[in-house]
């Protein structure tokens, strides 16, 4: 496909002016918006000084700024096809140039005005920068906010972000659903009950210590690998004994929580650096002398 004809360009205030209206040659401005209340759409065609016409399209709120942009400009390019004569049309939307510009840009909108400024030369588009005072892009802006309100409803598809934040959503609400009610993982989901896609940063010796799972007596007693879950002691051989009671660790020891706060104690644990370093040389002293999980021969 022939690439469309625009310039990315940023006139001063005054030649903007002398050359698009001035000279007697209409302007169009277009511009989207988004809000938490919506999406607008709008154009205006501005000569000497005041707005001759303009569209306003109110989109579904879960539709994207670049839609609302890019249908700007469509809308835009219909009106100025019917006149036939040399007109320029002036976004700050650079992202939708760049995309008009791409002959591979996968999107139904702006295939079609790539189509349409194929077939109308005398239609160019303009890039100039927003929010500094030029009069049609400040008109613009003012309409596409109206639009989100006022303006006619306009049915365009979810963009694909929007249904990617969907799926996301969905599938965390499924997993937290399992999280929450399957029947493993207690403790680990006592300290973490959201679930999330971004790590929490445990190492292996810190999953070890969460979860029970590791060379400890009251581990390896589940899978018929001991005989009994006690060390010599005669306490239970779980993470909690190695951590504050076992005479073998004593130089790893932490503070002895309380049972009601136990488990703000493994958080506290978990999030001081400190901490966490003294609590993975105590599981690595654990997993490699073997003395402190053997089973006793009496």
């Amino acid at each position: 496909m022939e690439t469309p004809d625009f310039e990315v360009e940023d006139a001063c205030e005054d030649n903007h002016t002398k050359n698009h209206i001035d000279s007697g040659i209409k302007a169009i401005y277009t511009d989207g918006s988004k809000t938490d209340e919506g999406t607008g759409s709008t154009y205006c065609i501005l000569e000497n000084y005041g707005i001759i016409a303009s569209w306003q399209g109110k989109l579904d709120r879960s539709n994207s700024v670049f839609q609302a942009e890019i249908l700007a400009i469509r809308m835009a390019i219909q009106a100025a096809s019917s006149l036939h004569r040399p007109i320029k049309i002036w976004t700050d939307s650079l992202s939708s140039l760049m995309a008009i510009l791409n002959p591979k840009f996968h999107h139904s909108i702006v295939r079609e005005i790539q189509i349409l400024l194929l077939s109308h030369k005398h239609i160019h588009l303009r890039w100039l920068k927003a929010h500094v005072g030029y009069l049609g892009n400040e008109c613009a802006d003012q309409l596409a906010k109206e639009a989100i309100t006022k303006g006619d409803p306009f049915l365009l598809p979810k963009p694909l972000s929007y249904l990617k934040a969907e799926i996301k959503s969905a599938a965390l609400s499924i997993w937290q659903d399992n999280w929450d009610n399957r029947e493993t993982g207690r403790s680990a989901h006592d300290i973490v009950p959201r679930v999330s896609n971004k790590p929490v940063g445990w190492i292996r010796e810190e999953i070890m210590f969460v979860t029970g799972h590791g060379t400890f007596p009251s581990y390896l007693l589940r899978f018929n690998l001991r005989t009994h879950d006690n060390y010599p002691c005669g306490e239970k051989g779980d993470p909690i004994h190695y951590a504050t009671k076992c005479p073998f660790t004593l130089s790893w020891h932490f503070q002895t929580p309380t049972v009601s706060l136990k488990l703000q104690w493994l958080k506290n644990i978990l999030t001081n650096n400190f901490s966490r370093t003294q609590l993975r040389l105590l599981m690595r002293i654990i997993c490699d002398e073997n003395d402190l999980t053997v089973e006793d021969s009496y």
